[in-house]
């Protein structure tokens, strides 16, 4: 993964520096801090920034799925961070459709992956290469979802822990995946994604 310029927006300093440090054990070595509403969105519209990371409860309210609209109207990649797990927050989360959300605290192992995640969810050619790939083998919208993390490299458990669903589901949804797609393991299944959208696209 390439070095990539981090906008944090986080009010709580000894999150936003363990997650600077973080970043720079993952390689990412120009990130910047904010815990003001006003200083982030200046700098999301300055367009010095590859990513961003936003805590959702700024101040006490929900002001990062604001600036989360903002990131998405302007084609900023970015990701919640939140200490609530509850359905309410994450489903207010998912209308400002952000690449992924981590719940705290987290490892830096959450936060490589919610970075790859946001990067892919922001690459319009590679939604589209899901998008006819989940129509060409008929995958249900669960499974289309769990396509996307498998494309990303999760682990079952991982897929499990971001779409709140026991490993067993998981399972379950694999092997329907598998047996539409007709392949056996994860990287079959990429391949097979790709065959699609090159036999599209030719």
């Amino acid at each position: 993964m390439d070095n990539l310029n981090i906008l944090i927006v986080e009010d709580e300093v000894i999150i936003a520096e363990t997650l600077q440090e973080m970043l720079r054990e993952l390689g990412h070595l120009n990130s910047q801090r904010c815990k003001r509403w006003q200083e982030a969105e200046a700098l999301i519209k300055s367009d010095q920034f590859d990513l961003a990371i936003l805590d959702i409860n700024l101040s006490g309210e929900q002001e990062g799925i604001q600036l989360g609209h903002l990131c998405a109207k302007l084609g900023l990649p970015y990701f919640f961070l939140t200490s609530y797990s509850d359905r309410k927050t994450i489903m207010e989360a998912k209308v400002a459709k952000p690449g992924n959300y981590v719940i705290k605290p987290f490892s830096p192992e959450e936060i490589m992956v919610a970075i790859e995640l946001s990067l892919l969810h922001s690459q319009p050619e590679m939604e589209e290469k899901l998008r006819k790939a989940a129509h060409a083998f008929k995958l249900s919208e669960r499974e289309s979802e769990i396509l996307r993390f498998i494309v990303a490299r999760l682990s079952n458990q991982e897929i499990g822990e971001k779409l709140f669903l026991s490993l067993n589901t998981v399972k379950y949804h694999l092997r329907h995946i598998y047996t539409k797609i007709g392949a056996s393991t994860k990287q079959e299944v990429v391949e097979r994604v790709e065959y699609i959208w090159s036999e599209e696209t030719s």
